[in-house]
């Protein structure tokens, strides 16, 4: 009874937390097919403060080498304000003067805050700024990774979202950005033997470099995702797809959105350093970070006598599931995503950080919220290093390259639901709400819009079907109405 009592407990967790974000993507791929991706983590940073049980302010460890390149502080921020989705946190820059051990933690992890140490010497170093940043206490290996944002413009400052692997030196930049190039966002890989002779990786010789945007980052909120498959890494603004890493990252990795002040040197994108033309405070706004899972439709997943290690993938997804002889310790996070049965047998236990959950798959029979602010930036321009790609560009077995992202929110939902659309839209889209009984009761074809609101307050209480169709093919969710 114990174990049944903290399966629904997870459950009913996951749920709640749902409510304030998209809980499927619909992905429609080059070749008509359509993919399933299931809500696994995130933040939507509704509350009046950091949540410490997910995020740290700080890295665990030591200072960045960078004498000046201060990025360990707690420096955040709540807004709240009367428009739609309003709540974000702010990640702020300060010119500020502080002593090492005045911080209030201890980079080296000790308690005494009068004698923080750095390779064993009290951290007695004044500092020049501070800068805030989260760094997430979970770890991820493969998914898909959103953030809606805001970047400050000013030299020197340099906001960054990123994945950093408990291997040293692995690292999936999402993006790095400049304050004096508020229309370019930088794009890389980091690998501990270089990233050029990692299995798969083909083309080009060196990957990474500056991308270039119809507009400035700094004039609204866009949207930025980054794909980690077990072969390849995509980058998508606002849902265009831009570039392609071939490659594997082998270890699970933290997840970072911080911004670093370059003072200093040498330092990463240094020089230019902050001078009197930088303005202070700086901010680094973010609406919400998500994480997502794809999920496998087909297989049968049995998974016994299971201990996760450092190169574990740290969500499994399955048609049917089953889990014996299984055990996560304390320091460990999994998410279990199972599309219609999760079947728990002897010798499981849950000590760790774990997510049990069943969701519907697609159906096929054979076959986002961007109109607020600015999120219609897009990629014109690379340098020589970063990869174009189209969707027309076939790499190894990627060929079907995404054309178009559904969203659906909330879900359950108290009387609206929200459908939002990146990328490709055309008048092969329609949207259809089923009730019980089959009876449509929303259409919605030749779409145009990056958002449709659906009113479903008059109805009854209870499940309803949510079905798109694109050009041939279909997929069906389930909606609930509380």
């Amino acid at each position: 009874m114990k174990l049944l009592f903290i399966i629904i407990f997870t459950i009913t967790t996951a749920i709640e937390s749902l409510k304030a974000q998209p809980e499927s993507i619909w992905q429609l791929l080059q070749d008509g097919s359509i993919i399933r991706w299931a809500y696994t983590d995130g933040d939507e940073f509704n509350g009046p403060s950091l949540n410490e049980s997910v995020w740290s302010y700080h890295y665990p460890w030591q200072y960045s080498d960078c004498s000046e390149f201060y990025t360990n502080g707690n420096n955040y921020e709540f807004s709240y304000n009367n428009t739609i989705e309003s709540e974000t946190i702010k990640l702020i820059s300060k010119e500020e003067t502080i002593q090492g051990h005045k911080l209030t933690y201890c980079p080296d992890g000790s308690s005494d805050i009068d004698n923080c140490l750095i390779d064993g010497i009290p951290n007695l170093r004044w500092y020049n700024y501070t800068s805030g940043m989260i760094f997430s206490k979970r770890q991820f290996k493969y998914g898909l990774f959103e953030i809606r944002f805001k970047l400050p413009i000013g030299k020197g400052l340099v906001p960054a979202f990123w994945l950093l692997g408990i291997n040293p030196d692995e690292e999936f930049d999402i993006f790095e950005y400049k304050g004096e190039t508020p229309n370019k966002i930088h794009i890389d890989t980091h690998c501990p033997n270089g990233c050029n002779n990692y299995p798969g990786f083909i083309w080009p010789i060196d990957f990474g470099g500056w991308v270039t945007a119809t507009g400035n980052f700094s004039d609204g909120f866009n949207t930025m995702m980054g794909e980690w498959e077990p072969d390849a890494c995509f980058w998508y603004l606002n849902g265009q797809d831009f570039a392609i890493w071939l490659g594997n990252f082998n270890y699970q990795a933290h997840l970072i959105a911080n911004v670093a002040v370059g003072a200093a040197g040498p330092c990463a994108f240094s020089p230019p350093f902050v001078d009197s033309s930088t303005p202070f405070p700086a901010v680094f706004e973010i609406d919400y970070i998500r994480v997502w899972s794809r999920l496998d439709c087909e297989n049968d997943i049995n998974i016994s006598n299971y201990n996760q290690s450092e190169i574990s993938p740290t969500t499994i997804t399955g048609k049917n599931i089953n889990i014996s002889n299984f055990s996560i310790s304390q320091d460990q996070t999994l998410h279990v995503i199972g599309t219609e049965t999760i079947t728990l047998g002897d010798g499981t236990s849950f000590n760790g950080d774990v997510e049990v959950k069943t969701v519907e798959c697609p159906e096929p029979t054979k076959n986002p919220s961007f109109s607020k602010n600015n999120d219609s930036l897009r990629i014109i321009s690379t340098n020589e290093k970063a990869v174009n790609i189209s969707h027309s560009t076939t790499i190894a077995n990627k060929e079907n390259l995404p054309l178009l992202y559904v969203k659906i929110y909330p879900n359950p939902s108290d009387g609206k639901i929200t459908i939002e659309f990146i990328g490709k839209i055309d008048c092969e889209v329609k949207i259809e709400l089923i009730d019980f009984t089959g009876k449509v009761i929303f259409l919605s074809d030749c779409i145009s819009s990056k958002s449709i609101d659906i009113d479903i307050s008059q109805f009854s209480k209870g499940v309803y079907i949510l079905k798109g169709t694109f050009n041939n093919n279909s997929i069906t969710d389930r909606i609930i109405l509380k």
